[in-house]
């Protein structure tokens, strides 16, 4: 009996020899020896890292969205305005109905013109282009709307929101800031 206990005392100290030399095999071992600086593990000084914000997102779509529609504008508006300029008939047309009519006329004036073809085709285009800047004005004010609620969102990351913020505010202030000095120029031409 005592060389079965001595048999089981040498397997007990071989298995914890095995153990001491390679204790990537003893799973008790690894669960509470573990490096406590490694990613990922209780002990890490690394912060959690945050989902992006959805709100934040969509508001940087959004002011994609404005940059696009503000770019379509322009670009149908000055094609329009390249396609008057060259169209002689056009040009001719609007001066015959200028010259057909004097002083006080103007109710008629606008009414003939009201009638014309090529200038109802040009206002329209033009109609299509201030609808899309304006459109862009309204969802530009949306995105920043957005782009705050996402900087605001204190669980997610806020790069998108701070972006979106950005471009939305200066679609805005940029459009305020044309309208502005629009009507200080007009002002002064009238003076």
């Amino acid at each position: 009996m005592n060389d079965d206990h001595r048999n089981d005392d040498n397997n007990q100290s071989g298995h914890f020899q095995d153990n001491a030399q390679a204790p990537h095999q003893d799973p008790y071992r690894q669960q509470h020896f573990a490096d406590p600086f490694a990613p990922g593990s209780p002990g890490t000084m690394e912060p959690p890292r945050l989902k992006h914000s959805g709100i934040g997102i969509a508001a940087f779509v959004l002011s994609l969205v404005a940059l696009l529609m503000i770019a379509i504008g322009i670009v149908v508006a000055t094609v329009s305005v390249g396609n008057i300029g060259s169209d002689d008939s056009f040009l001719l047309e609007m001066e015959r109905i200028a010259g057909s009519y004097g002083e006080g006329q103007e109710a008629e004036m606008g009414a003939e013109l009201m009638e014309s073809e090529a200038f109802g085709s040009a206002i329209a285009v033009f109609m299509i282009a201030g609808i899309l800047l304006l459109g862009s004005l309204a969802v530009a004010f949306i995105g920043l709307i957005l782009g705050i609620v996402g900087v605001a969102s204190r669980e997610r990351r806020k790069t998108f929101g701070i972006i979106g913020l950005v471009i939305n505010a200066l679609i805005l202030l940029g459009t305020v800031g044309l309208v502005v000095i629009s009507f200080s120029i007009g002002a002064m031409g009238a003076i």
